[in-house]
């Protein structure tokens, strides 16, 4: 009697072994983990049962429920190479990335051969915001298997963000920066985020994410022509992607194509109206066509999501100048002279200030215009 019960224990638990591979193969991992639960209510318990419950929970994005399991598998077996990658993957998505790093390089040191815990660090460390290390560990991920879209795309977004940072500190100057260093530096990296896109869009010809973060790099590089079409690419592959119809309005938009630009940015705010940068460029758009109340709208929009974005400030300044408000136009132009890329802003406040009678003022905003033209002039 004893030999059939086990007997019959085991095979319920094949049946169930069965119907939890039949789940996961269908991608029905709810249906996975509550049959893992029901084979660990009937005895079949383990560190590896435990943590297969957790990855099911973890793809099912029950993430709280799933580190349970996986602290439960740790206690009993430190050194489980699944229980300590999933963990760690499984932390960042809670916003723990700090937390998730000892598993992460745990499961590096136990399994030092495949790229997965490289991956996992990557994506910790951009969590962070390291995005030196992140980028290290990406490449490492490359290294170790060359034909991983995942790996290379990581390996863009880190130098893209990288040359970011080098931008950001240029435009802060400072008597202690390099700024053309610091330029030359983003660039580089500018071009090595483009080279690994690529790569990625070779071996992942059918994901939207490298094309839109490919246009992304092409456009901050000033390389509009090469942008839109990968901008373009990304909608194909994902029509739904708000980012890709946003990142193609502003390439049209700074190529002066507002009819282009348009309807790319309507479509963005009617599903998000309060998108700042959307609203920034219609806002430019509506004022260059003479309809300056609802440019003054959309651009307040703007301003409310984002305070620092510049163009809006420089809409509102024109707007002001076109009501006959200098004082509000001074105000606006005032907040982003030190960005100014050609001397236009330095312009528009000296015809604030020449309507507003300050002649003294004028004639500073005029001296510096002329600097900044004659600066950027070609000898």
């Amino acid at each position: 009697m004893l030999a059939l019960s086990v007997s019959l224990a085991h095979a319920f638990a094949d049946n169930l072994a069965g119907e939890i591979r039949s789940a996961q193969s269908a991608g029905d991992y709810q249906k996975a983990a509550k049959l893992y639960r029901q084979l660990i209510a009937e005895g079949t318990d383990s560190p590896e049962v435990r943590s297969n419950l957790g990855i099911m929970l973890h793809l099912a994005g029950s993430n709280q429920e799933a580190m349970d399991q996986f602290r439960i598998a740790l206690r009993q077996k430190p050194a489980l190479v699944s229980a300590n990658l999933f963990g760690g993957l499984t932390e960042v998505d809670l916003g723990a990335p700090k937390e998730a790093l000892p598993l992460l390089k745990k499961a590096r040191q136990l399994d030092s051969g495949s790229p997965a815990p490289l991956l996992g660090l990557g994506k910790a460390y951009v969590a962070l915001r390291d995005y030196g290390l992140a980028n290290e560990s990406y490449f490492k991920a490359t290294q170790l298997n060359a034909r991983l879209a995942e790996a290379w795309y990581g390996v863009g977004i880190t130098d893209r963000s990288l040359a970011e940072q080098r931008l950001n500190k240029a435009a802060r100057g400072g008597p202690s920066v390099d700024q053309q260093a610091l330029r030359n530096e983003a660039n580089d990296l500018l071009d090595r985020a483009l080279e690994a896109l690529k790569r990625a869009i070779e071996l992942d010809p059918t994901s939207a994410r490298p094309h839109l973060i490919l246009a992304e790099s092409f456009s901050e590089a000033g390389r509009l022509v090469d942008a839109i079409p990968e901008f373009e690419a990304a909608i194909k592959q994902d029509s739904k992607l708000d980012a890709a119809y946003l990142g193609l309005a502003t390439a049209y938009w700074r190529q002066g194509q507002f009819q282009d630009a348009l309807p790319l940015l309507k479509r963005v705010l009617a599903s998000s109206p309060q998108d700042p940068e959307a609203n920034a460029m219609l806002a430019d758009i509506l004022e260059h066509d003479g309809e300056d109340a609802a440019a003054k709208q959309h651009a307040g929009i703007a301003l409310a999501g984002n305070p620092d974005l510049m163009q809006a400030h420089v809409v509102l300044g024109r707007v002001y100048l076109a009501e006959k408000h200098p004082q509000l136009a001074i105000a606006e132009l005032r907040k982003v002279l030190a960005a100014d890329p050609d001397g236009s802003y330095h312009f528009l406040l000296f015809r604030a200030y020449k309507e507003a009678g300050d002649e003294k003022s004028a004639r500073a905003a005029l001296a510096d215009f002329q600097r900044l033209r004659h600066k950027d002039a070609k000898p």
